[in-house]
């Protein structure tokens, strides 16, 4: 088969004529297009999630507002709610993250976000999400540390967050040093 014969190849993400993709080669056009949809789903369910958590996070401020309000509370009891809703919003962050880089790499990629959120293959999430999680375990040892009840290991829970916290470290470090081509 000559050069001039042979069938363009298609695109794989970038300006897709899915009307072509789906007339020349039609099971893999329906695949494509049922995959995106599907992601759809799971990108509506995260944020839908996502809202609820936050919903529920704010729920609980303004409960501990309205304790404090009537002096029901102590200081110790709204540190507690103050470090619980930081680490819901820091989840909430991680979700918002997946379901937009979730969208940028299957529906468009094309959406104005900041370049930090740009997302152009499943290893930028991968790095973007990463990130988020280190800060949400600080987070949460964090809290469990300022008003721990003394019922738990706090020595076993920190050693277990900062395993965490170093392996996903050198995933970043290799991911970046993958990027830079180095």
């Amino acid at each position: 088969m000559a050069n001039g014969a042979r069938k363009q190849k298609l695109p794989l993400q970038k300006d897709i004529d899915w009307r072509l993709a789906l007339r020349e080669r039609p099971f893999l056009g329906f695949f494509v297009l049922l995959a995106r949809g599907t992601m759809l789903l799971a990108i509506v369910g995260t944020f839908v999630i996502a809202t609820a958590l936050l919903l529920h996070a704010i729920w609980e401020i303004a409960e501990a507002v309205v304790q404090l309000a009537r002096w029901e509370t102590d200081t110790k009891q709204l540190t507690l709610v103050a470090i619980e809703s930081v680490d819901a919003f820091l989840i909430v962050t991680v979700l918002h993250v997946v379901a937009i880089g979730l969208y940028q790499l299957y529906i468009q990629d094309r959406i104005p976000v900041p370049d930090w959120l740009v997302v152009e293959n499943i290893d930028d999430l991968k790095v973007t999400l990463s990130g988020v999680v280190i800060l949400a375990l600080a987070v949460y040892f964090l809290g469990r540390a300022i008003v721990g009840d003394g019922s738990q290991n706090l020595l076993l829970l920190g050693a277990g967050i900062g395993a965490v916290i170093v392996a996903l470290t050198f995933f970043v470090y290799v991911q970046h040093k993958h990027k830079d081509g180095h």
